[in-house]
């Protein structure tokens, strides 16, 4: 594999949930349903101090996965590169610092599972679609079927 580039250095923390949500709002950020029930986990909680943290853009492919995977299998192939995943509350805080994201695929932030109900949202992905600006919240049940162009955002 071809080293792996730092896609982004962002702020995160030093805002609470509320201020992060309207800030977010006022940025005329969309959200669906499931972003609004990760929003009230108790797993999204920002931390008080700012961290400034080095984020990478992979697709599946870069890592040698291969359709189907699991969301845990992701995570796991990508630990092997040094890559980690982000907080819950990290997609957030992106979401605000990637305003020029280009129309198309969308970037689905890698976090770990905040339950193991499989019912329960699974994370979030930013999304540009019809000159909206998206932060939603999906699910992926077990091994499952990601489409080819999707990119996963890491810690580094």
């Amino acid at each position: 594999m071809n080293e792996i580039n730092i896609f982004k250095e962002i702020s995160i923390g030093g805002l609470d949930k509320e201020l992060l949500l309207q800030r977010l709002v006022e940025a005329g950020i969309r959200f669906n349903d499931y972003a609004k029930i990760l929003f009230d986990h108790p797993k999204f909680f920002p931390s008080h101090s700012v961290e400034k943290v080095k984020l990478v853009k992979v697709k599946p492919t870069d890592l040698g996965l291969k359709n189907p995977y699991s969301i845990e299998k992701l995570l796991q192939v990508a630990s092997t590169f040094g890559l980690r995943p982000c907080p819950l509350y990290l997609a957030a805080f992106l979401r605000l610092e990637y305003l020029d994201q280009e129309e198309g695929p969308y970037c689905t932030i890698a976090s770990a599972l905040p339950e193991s109900d499989e019912n329960f949202p699974t994370g979030f992905y930013i999304r540009n679609f019809e000159n909206s600006l998206w932060l939603r919240g999906y699910r992926a049940q077990g091994e499952c079927d990601h489409p080819a162009n999707n990119e996963f955002i890491f810690l580094k």
